[in-house]
């Protein structure tokens, strides 16, 4: 089986890999190089960090693996900021981790037969904050995005999953994950056991 994950080096990727090992081949992509070569030799995987923003990179990662069985989108950004003070960086940065990427995953996967992709999103009413503008709208756009796939993916099972607080580092600007955050081995437990029964959910919220 061939397992890719994409944002490997954060909270919920690096819960996922460590729970998805021996299952297949892995392969892990993220931003951080050093935390992410170092999780692949723990774990005995395949490791590539690349720019999300390149699709050539993206599509020559995806070429080289092959069919992919599991494909799990957990990369992720916020640069936290009210829309007066959202700067076009912060809102490309935003959008290339929280979307284009995911785009990218979806359109140059070679998928596998009866392959599933699963997709990390955010529970919209919980997200419509103030300086959460960029987040808030690349979330809703990739719920969007996978509406679309889904009709277009036939024999794919894509899989939007609805995260509640989770304690990762992408609270980080917001001084800390709040209390009671879900730890990101009981997300991923809950990702893997839905993704891989027999009807994945379109949606799961967690």
């Amino acid at each position: 089986m061939e397992i890719v994950i994409f944002g490997a080096t954060g909270g919920i990727g690096r819960a996922l890999a460590q729970a998805l090992q021996g299952r297949g081949r892995l392969w892990l992509t993220g931003r951080n190089e050093a935390a992410l070569f170092e999780l692949a030799e723990t774990l005995g995987a395949e490791a590539e960090a690349m720019d999300l923003s390149d699709e050539t990179a993206v599509q020559a990662f995806l070429a080289e693996i092959g069919p992919v069985d599991r494909l799990f989108y957990a990369a992720g950004a916020v640069f936290p900021a009210p829309l007066a003070r959202t700067d076009r960086e912060a809102w490309e940065r935003t959008f290339t981790a929280n979307l284009w990427g995911a785009f990218l995953a979806m359109k140059h996967a070679r998928w596998g037969a009866g392959a599933r992709g699963v997709f990390l999103g955010a529970y919209p009413q919980r997200i419509a904050l103030p300086g959460l503008g960029a987040y808030a709208a690349s979330k809703w756009a990739l719920e969007g995005l996978l509406t679309v796939a889904r009709r277009e993916l036939r024999g794919v099972r894509l899989m939007l999953v609805r995260l509640p607080a989770v304690a990762t580092g992408i609270w980080a600007p917001f001084g800390g994950p709040p209390k009671g955050a879900m730890d990101p081995e009981e997300a991923a437990r809950r990702i893997l056991e839905a993704v891989e029964a027999e009807a994945p959910p379109d949606i799961l919220e967690l």
